[in-house]
């Protein structure tokens, strides 16, 4: 679970999201660490004209990368940003 709780941080701390080859700042991005459960939605953001929408169950999934992004299935590669990181 302690894997999960960091891939929830990240989230929150973040102002950007990296999807595949697209950078998206998400409609909706939240979720209480402590008591978040699967089918809490933790991502919601328009993607080329769609919408994703990833629970905490998705992210759960997450393989972690080694440049410090994820691995989600059905969705591809994820990496959480901040502004500065953008700069």
């Amino acid at each position: 679970m302690e894997a999960d709780m960091n891939i929830l941080h990240l989230l929150n701390e973040s102002e950007y999201i990296q999807v595949n080859n697209h950078f998206v700042k998400p409609e909706y991005h939240a979720s209480e660490e402590e008591f978040a459960d699967e089918d809490d939605v933790a991502i919601e953001a328009r993607l080329d004209g769609r919408e994703l929408i990833v629970t905490v169950g998705d992210l759960e999934g997450a393989q972690p990368l080694a440049d410090g992004g994820f691995w989600l299935e059905g969705v591809g590669y994820l990496r959480f940003l901040s502004r500065a990181s953008l700069h």
